[in-house]
């Protein structure tokens, strides 16, 4: 009778360690979906907004198993202009040209394209990316843009120089193909595109830059070479895909340098004011 009773009840440590686990895996797991409801929203004042429900990839399980279809349906809902969000991006779709140029001009804090310029001036341009996001130099170029280029005036000039260019440089350029007098009897055969492409190169080069534009092929064959490789540079391909790009790249901004450098450079308007945007 007075005899000490043991009584063994089971440890409580390893069910609150059990516990303790699945709330922290149920905070971790639900945080995402948390994030994405709370705070993934549409911009104020911004177009139609489709998130889905899925935390970071959005809609883009639909969108990749049938683009044209999804985007298809998106438009006759929301009209011509809206947003996707898919791997963390938000896409603005403007299917309607009309309303919508207009749209994005008049709201650039929506319809920023700063990311995408960004990518395009580092990676594919070889901008430093100190100049390449330094917003006053971008904008003090963006400036530039509608007085120079955009404005009925400027336009009309371009347009006039570009032609006097044309005039001088097709007849230069059918001579050469005229070997022998071979052209008017024979014909000769040649690659068109890659023969249009280098008058339009040049054209456009003396039009925008004046008359000091080089025009040699060399000079030419390295721009062709890099534009070819505008795919490959984008997608970040190894450097044993795109060293040949890029070399003639650094080799046609020598060139450009040397035009620039030149006592006898004469620039065009357009690089008179350029020239004015400070440089780094």
């Amino acid at each position: 009778m007075g005899g000490l009773v043991e009584a063994h009840f089971p440890s409580l440590v390893p069910l609150i360690n059990v516990n303790h686990f699945w709330l922290c895996f149920c905070i971790i797991l639900s945080a995402p979906f948390l994030y994405h409801a709370l705070f993934v929203t549409r911009y104020p004042g911004g177009p139609p907004f489709l998130k889905g429900y899925i935390p970071y990839l959005g809609v883009a399980i639909p969108f990749l198993t049938n683009p044209e279809k999804f985007l298809r349906q998106c438009q006759e809902k929301f009209g011509g202009i809206y947003t996707l969000y898919m791997g963390g991006n938000r896409l603005h779709i403007i299917s309607d040209p009309i309303s919508g140029i207009p749209t994005v001009w008049r709201n650039p804090k929506i319809f920023t394209f700063s990311v995408l310029a960004n990518r395009f001036d580092i990676t594919l341009f070889g901008v430093a990316e100190k100049q390449a996001k330094d917003t006053v130099f971008y904008k003090a170029q963006l400036d530039l843009i509608h007085p120079h280029l955009l404005a009925s005036e400027a336009v009309a000039v371009l347009i006039k120089n570009f032609n006097d260019n044309l005039q001088a440089i097709l007849p230069r350029e059918i001579e050469k193909l005229d070997i022998e007098r071979r052209l008017g009897a024979e014909g000769v055969v040649l690659d068109l595109d890659q023969w249009l492409k280098r008058i339009m190169f040049e054209c456009s080069g003396r039009s925008f830059f004046g008359p000091s534009w080089p025009n040699d092929d060399d000079f030419f064959n390295d721009f062709y070479t890099w534009e070819d490789g505008i795919y490959l540079i984008l997608k970040n391909y190894p450097s044993i895909f795109t060293k040949k790009a890029i070399d003639a790249r650094e080799r046609y901004y020598t060139k450009l340098e040397d035009m620039f450098l030149g006592k006898d450079f004469s620039p065009a308007q357009v690089i008179v004011e350029r020239i004015k945007v400070k440089s780094f």
